[in-house]
C-alpha cells in the first residue's frame, strides 16, 4: 500500500473514532447540544458505509478465515477468558462473582457487545489492518477505550466512576479481543466474548443502566 492510501485509511479511522467519542461524550445532554451527538455518529456511520459497499467488503468486517478449527479454538479461548474478565470485574463491583438472576436486560447488554465489536473489532480494526496488524488492534484499543471513557465524561454526569479503572479494564480487554481477533483472522471469536463479558456483567439489571442512551 503506497503512503498516501495509508495516509488516507488512517485520517478516516481516526475520523471515524473522533465521531464515535464526540457522539459518546455528547449524548447525555438535553437539545440542541444532543443533535450534534448524532451528527458525530452519522459522521462515523457515513465513513463505514462508504467502505462497505459489497458483500465482499462485508466478508472483510466478519474476517476472511475459513478454517472452522481455527475459528472454534479461538472462540473458546475467547469465551474462556471473558468468563474470567467478567467475574474479575463484578468482583471489583463488590457484587456475587456470577449472576444470582437473570433480567430482561441480557439481551440488549449482548447486543451492545455485538455492536461494539462490529465497529470496533470489526471495522476499524479490519480497516486500519490494511496498513499493520499490530497497529491495528492497538488503535482499535484506543478508539474503543476513548469511546468508553467518553460516556462518563460528560459535565452532565454525576455518577461517581472511576474513570481511570474504566480505561485500564477497557483498554486490557480490548487488547485480548483485539489479539483474539488478529490471530484468528475473524471477528466471530472477538464478537462472541465480548457479547458474553457482557452478558454475564449486566445478567440482574432489570432496566437499562443511565448511560444507555
Amino acid at each position: 500500500m503506497s503512503e498516501g492510501k495509508r495516509l488516507a485509511v488512517l485520517s478516516e479511522a481516526i475520523l471515524c473514532s473522533i465521531g464515535l467519542m464526540l457522539f459518546a461524550f455528547l449524548i447525555h445532554y438535553k437539545s440542541p447540544v444532543r443533535l450534534l451527538s448524532f451528527a458525530a455518529l452519522l459522521m462515523s456511520a457515513f465513513i463505514i458505509s462508504r467502505n462497505i459497499r459489497s458483500l465482499p467488503d462485508l466478508k472483510k468486517l466478519f474476517g476472511e478465515n475459513i478454517s472452522l478449527k481455527i475459528t472454534l479454538l479461538f472462540t473458546i479461548i475467547g469465551i474462556a477468558l471473558s468468563i474470567l474478565l467478567a467475574v474479575r470485574y463484578r468482583k471489583s463491583l463488590d457484587i456475587s462473582l456470577f449472576p444470582e438472576s437473570i433480567q430482561l436486560f441480557i439481551v440488549p447488554a449482548a447486543l451492545i457487545g455485538f455492536m461494539e465489536e462490529l465497529v470496533f473489532r470489526g471495522f476499524i480494526q479490519g480497516y486500519v489492518n490494511r496498513i499493520n496488524g499490530p497497529f491495528s488492534v492497538l488503535f482499535s484499543t484506543l478508539s474503543h477505550t476513548g469511546y468508553k471513557c467518553c460516556l462518563f465524561l460528560s459535565n452532565v454526569v454525576t455518577a461517581d466512576i472511576n474513570i481511570g479503572f474504566l480505561a485500564f479494564y477497557t483498554f486490557v480487554v480490548g487488547i485480548i479481543f483485539g489479539t483474539i481477533r488478529q490471530l484468528s483472522k475473524s471477528l466471530l471469536p472477538s464478537l462472541s466474548a465480548h457479547a458474553l463479558f457482557d452478558t454475564l456483567v449486566y445478567a440482574e439489571f432489570v432496566t437499562a443502566p443511565w448511560w444507555v442512551w
